[in-house]
């Protein structure tokens, strides 16, 4: 089963909605180093649309850094062509699953690539070796039936400590105006 539709009007109707829209090229495959550079920053961009860039781009930086993950890459045994498009992948999943890794700064330059414990996590969820897709997935949903239920439960729990508040003052009236009953202001 195909579906067709046309892109302005599917944005259209997203804003319609009340959704932002924001429309990224993404090169189709990434064959150069310019393309590695260029896709790093849409995957950044499009995770986390939120997260500010760096003050500017550093091409020659990016181009070093890229260069070595390639070629590390190539030294697998990988054509050029095959490293490139590989990085491309893992530059995917380093994004996706970033939040996973636990880092304490975010990645915001392709020399994260190059750090060896996030690349073989990198690796390892890519080669399906760790289940992060489920585990997020999972992990997703606990958090937000969590905030649901905490809402639910702390409005329920401040329903029942006013009404307990209300009881325990009801109470304590009711003993006032038993003492009080029969006393003269000297008592």
């Amino acid at each position: 089963m195909s579906l067709y539709f046309d892109d302005e009007e599917a944005a259209e109707k997203l804003r319609e909605r009340g959704y932002r829209v924001v429309k990224v090229e993404f090169p189709a495959a990434a064959s150069t180093i310019k393309d590695l550079i260029d896709y790093f920053y849409a995957r950044r961009l499009f995770y986390n649309p939120d997260r500010p860039f760096p003050p500017s781009r550093n091409f020659v930086e990016d181009r070093k850094f890229l260069s070595v993950f390639v070629k590390k890459r190539q030294d697998l045994g990988l054509s050029r062509k095959e490293a490139i498009r590989e990085a491309a992948m893992l530059i995917e999943v380093l994004f996706r699953f970033e939040e996973h890794l636990k880092l304490r700064t975010p990645v915001m330059s392709p020399k994260a690539l190059l750090v060896g414990f996030i690349i073989e996590r990198v690796c390892a969820i890519a080669n399906d070796e760790i289940d992060e897709a489920s585990e997020a997935e999972t992990e997703r949903y606990i958090t937000e039936i969590n905030e649901i239920y905490n809402k639910k439960f702390a409005e329920r729990d401040k329903e029942l400590a006013t009404a307990s508040r209300k009881r325990i003052l009801e109470r304590l009236d009711g003993k006032r105006d038993r003492n009080t009953e029969g006393r003269t202001e000297r008592d």
